[in-house]
């Protein structure tokens, strides 16, 4: 169960998807320096892609988000030992996940490579 998290939600999810999409829209975030200030204040927010973004990428974002809070929902209700074993799967995935996003972001900043992830901003599609 967690090679299958780690494969579906750490590699295929994160590491191809969404970690490249935070960090080539947060990269497009300039603070005090061009990008409005709700940018800036909802930071993560809009790093998802949940607004300033493409039709698609909104439908994209605010679906997987609130598909993860229903699953959430429903994994809460699962009994002993499924739910631990949903929960270790879960961990294995959103470790590789934040990992992916700590790799992109160095390899962005720190090493000067270009993101190869579309921001999807509005004008863009």
């Amino acid at each position: 169960m967690c090679l299958w998290f780690a494969y579906v939600e750490g590699y295929k999810g994160f590491q191809l998807k969404f970690s490249p999409l935070v960090v080539a829209r947060a990269q497009t975030l300039k603070p005090f320096n061009g990008s409005p200030f709700h940018h800036t204040l909802f930071a993560p927010f809009y790093a998802m892609g949940l607004f300033h973004a493409t039709k698609k990428r909104k439908i994209v974002s605010w679906s997987v988000s609130t598909g993860v809070a229903v699953i959430v929902v429903a994994v809460k209700k699962l009994p002993y030992p499924w739910r631990n074993i949903v929960d270790a799967g879960v961990i294995v995935g959103l470790s590789w996940g934040s990992m992916s996003i700590i790799v992109e972001w160095v390899k962005a900043a720190v090493l000067g490579k270009e993101v190869k992830m579309d921001p999807a901003l509005p004008g863009s599609d």
